[in-house]
């Protein structure tokens, strides 16, 4: 498995993007559109998984460099240095070797806000990560934003800040919005499909799991979101929810670090 697993196709227009998405989940778009002219919620309608090799090529993602991102600080209050497992067990963490060895479970989360554009966003999470919680970078490695374009957050060879008390083996992709009440578009549900059919081929996942599965005092992912999650789940063939998640002793102690919802 190559060292770096992000792999981003740059020079590619906003239409491009969507009419590469509508390749991935056309059915989930239509399902979608037809759902909320009737005012009900948008259906998830994806292709069964079967782990093929075309499941492993990564669907357009969008770099750090071109979204804009921060750089990574490692010497942030909260994520000093290299991580050391004694004497640091929240710190910054790389992963060694095979990612598959690494990673058992995926976790959904909501940002919980939405700012004039999927940039704007990205940006204001950053920060919030950054500055308000005293972490290196961003907590999530992929968010999806209204139009399904996918962007890179947090490297996926490092351990993310998403999930308190199990980020060591999980992968979190965050949808940009708030979905307590709100459903996510069609296209950002294809968005979501698309990227997570991608990581459990690419990393052998076990398990999706929603945020507050894990951490009881959420609403993450929103409401509208669990509700849709498990016919997901379902049509990527992996199980729904925390049984899967193993903290393991050989990537050292699992970090506290956690989003606000």
């Amino acid at each position: 498995m190559p060292s770096q697993p992000h792999i981003t196709e740059r020079g590619i227009s906003r239409r491009d993007w969507l009419r590469r998405l509508a390749g991935l989940g056309a059915l989930g778009g239509l399902a979608g559109l037809i759902a909320y002219g009737l005012n009900r919620p948008a259906e998830v309608i994806v292709l069964p998984y079967s782990g093929t090799q075309a499941e492993r090529m990564p669907p357009p993602i969008i770099s750090r460099e071109e979204w804009g991102a921060f750089s990574v600080d490692i010497s942030a209050p909260n994520e000093r240095g290299v991580y050391e497992k004694t004497l640091n067990p929240a710190g910054w963490h790389v992963y060694s070797g095979d990612l598959r060895d690494s990673y058992q479970t995926l976790v959904i989360h909501h940002s919980a806000f939405y700012e004039a554009s999927g940039i704007a966003t990205l940006l204001e999470v950053q920060r919030l990560h950054r500055e308000d919680r005293g972490w290196a970078d961003v907590g999530y490695h992929y968010l999806v934003d209204r139009d399904g374009a996918i962007y890179e957050g947090r490297n996926l060879r490092v351990r993310g800040a998403h999930t308190q008390g199990r980020n060591t083996g999980s992968a979190g992709v965050c949808l940009l919005g708030d979905f307590r009440y709100k459903s996510p578009t069609p296209a950002q549900w294809a968005g979501l499909a698309a990227v997570s059919r991608w990581l459990i081929a690419e990393l052998g996942l076990t398990h999706l799991a929603a945020h507050n599965q894990f951490n009881e005092g959420t609403l993450c992912p929103g409401a509208t979101v669990l509700e849709q999650l498990p016919a997901l789940v379902e049509s990527l063939g992996v199980d729904y929810g925390i049984e899967g998640y193993v903290p393991t002793a050989r990537v050292g102690r699992t970090c506290d670090c956690h989003s606000p919802l």
